[in-house]
C-alpha cells in the first residue's frame, strides 16, 4: 500500500502588507529624515546663527521630505528621486548660510541624498544629484566667497565631491550586485525544486510532486480520478532486453502519454515500472475511456494493468490511493493487460 508523504514543511509567511502609495518610500526615507532632524536641531547649538535664512532652510528641507513621499506624476515621475534630493542640497546650502558658512560643517549633510539616491534610484539619477551636489557647494564658493567661505578650502571642498562621488557609484554597484544574486539565487531554487520534483530519466513528476498534488486536489474536494498503472512484466523485460531498452521504453511510455492527456491532468512515476494518473473533474466513464487510450499507447508489444478509483467527498488521500491500489491488484490477479475500477 502507498503511504502518501507528509507535505513539505513551510516556514511561517509575515502577514501580507498592501502599501499605500508613497508609503514604501517613507519607510525608505525614515532613517535620513532622522538623521536630517538630529543635524537641524544640532547645528543651531554654539553657533551665531542668521535666523531667517534657517527658517527658509528648514522649510526647504521640509518640502524635500514631502517630495520624497508624495507619488510624483507625468514628467516628474521620471526624475524619481533626483527631485526631492535637489530640494534637499539647496536646504543644506541654506543651513550652510545661516550658520556661518563652510566652518559649520554641514557641507557633509549632501553625503544624505547621495547615498539616498544610490540606494534607491538609477545611475542617470544618481548622476543628477551629484552635479547637483557639486553646483550647490562650489556655487557658494564662488559666489559668495571669503570670509564664509574662503578660497582655501576649495581643495576641500573638491576631495569632497570626490570622495561622495565614489561612496555613491559603488553603493549603487553594490545594490546592483546584490539584486543579481538574488535574482540568481531566485532562479537556482527554482530549478532546484523543479529537479527535485521531476524523474530524471521520463521528465514526468515524481513521487514528491504527486503526493503534493494529489493533496493539492482533494483539499478542493473536487471530483476526480486516480489510476494506478503497471507496465506488465517489465523485470523480465529488462533481463531479456537490457536495462538500456528497459529505460528507453520508460521515456516513450512517458512521451506517448503526456500526449493523450489534457492541461490539467496529471501523470507521475512512481519508480520503477509504476506510473499514477491525476484526471481531476472526470467521470468514471471518461476515466476508463482515458486509461484505456492511455494502455494502447505503449511501444511495442509491452502491455499495462491499471487500477482505478474514484474520489468519494470527505476521503483522505491515503484512502483513494489504497483503492487504486486494490483495483490494480485485481487487474494483476486477472490476468494482467486489463483494468480494473473499485466498485
Amino acid at each position: 500500500m502507498h503511504r502518501i508523504a507528509p507535505p513539505p514543511r513551510q516556514l511561517p509567511q509575515p502577514p501580507e502588507q498592501v502599501d499605500l502609495p508613497g508609503q514604501r518610500t517613507a519607510r525608505h526615507m525614515a532613517p535620513f529624515l532622522g538623521a536630517s532632524l538630529l543635524s537641524w536641531i544640532a547645528v543651531p547649538i554654539g553657533s551665531p546663527m542668521h535666523w531667517g535664512i534657517y527658517a527658509a532652510s528648514a522649510v526647504t528641507a521640509a518640502l524635500a521630505g514631502v517630495l520624497g513621499v508624495v507619488h510624483l506624476r507625468g514628467v516628474l515621475a521620471k526624475a524619481g528621486e533626483a527631485i526631492p534630493s535637489l530640494v534637499f542640497l539647496l536646504a543644506i546650502a541654506l543651513l550652510r548660510d545661516s550658520a556661518g558658512g563652510i566652518n559649520s560643517a554641514v557641507g557633509a549633510l549632501a553625503l544624505l541624498p547621495v547615498f539616498y539616491t544610490a540606494l534607491y534610484s538609477s545611475r542617470a539619477q544618481l548622476c543628477t544629484v551629484l552635479v547637483g551636489m557639486m553646483t550647490v557647494l562650489m556655487a557658494q564658493n564662488l559666489l559668495i566667497g571669503p570670509p564664509a567661505y574662503p578660497h582655501s578650502q576649495y581643495r576641500a571642498g573638491v576631495i569632497f565631491i570626490i570622495v561622495s562621488t565614489i561612496i555613491g557609484l559603488v553603493t549603487q554597484r553594490l545594490v546592483s550586485q546584490r539584486a543579481e544574486m538574488l535574482d540568481y539565487v531566485s532562479e537556482m531554487l527554482s530549478q532546484v525544486s523543479d529537479i527535485a520534483s521531476t524523474d530524471a530519466l521520463t521528465g514526468l513528476p515524481n513521487r514528491r510532486a504527486w503526493d503534493a498534488r494529489l493533496v493539492e486536489l482533494l483539499a478542493d474536494d473536487r471530483r476526480m480520478a486516480v489510476t494506478m498503472l503497471d507496465l506488465d512484466h517489465f523485470k523480465e523485460f529488462n533481463d531479456s532486453q537490457g536495462h538500456p531498452a528497459g529505460d528507453r521504453l520508460l521515456r516513450e511510455t512517458a512521451a506517448a502519454w503526456r500526449e493523450e492527456l489534457r492541461a490539467g491532468d496529471f501523470v507521475a512515476r512512481l519508480g520503477g515500472d509504476e506510473f499514477a494518473l491525476l484526471l481531476p473533474d472526470c467521470t468514471a466513464a471518461n476515466a476508463l475511456e482515458v486509461v484505456e487510450r492511455l494502455r494502447v499507447r505503449i511501444p511495442g508489444e509491452q502491455t499495462c494493468s491499471a487500477g482505478i478509483a474514484m474520489h468519494v467527498p470527505g476521503s483522505p488521500p491515503e484512502t483513494l490511493m489504497a483503492q487504486a491500489d486494490t483495483a490494480l491488484y485485481e487487474a494483476k490477479t486477472a490476468g494482467r493487460d486489463r483494468t480494473c475500477m473499485t466498485a
